[in-house]
């Protein structure tokens, strides 16, 4: 579960520096790398989806705390 965390953070750190890099290529009209930003805004939102979902699906099919310690 730390690398789940620390991926999400590591994820989140991506996504705020590419989004603060569309805005900076907007404003100086600078539209190849601006175009290239938004894909990778895109694939990192992708699989920041990717990692909720998977981490969704780890804590729904883990057991309860009472169910194991009666086993």
């Amino acid at each position: 579960m730390k690398t789940h965390f620390l991926y999400n953070i590591l994820l989140n750190i991506g996504l705020i520096l590419m989004i603060f890099s569309v805005v900076a290529a907007y404003n100086s009209a600078m539209y190849p790398v601006l175009a290239i930003a938004v894909v990778i805004v895109c694939v990192l939102g992708y699989l920041k989806y990717r990692l909720l979902k998977q981490v969704r699906q780890m804590t729904k099919d883990k057991p309860t705390g009472q169910a194991r310690a009666r086993s």
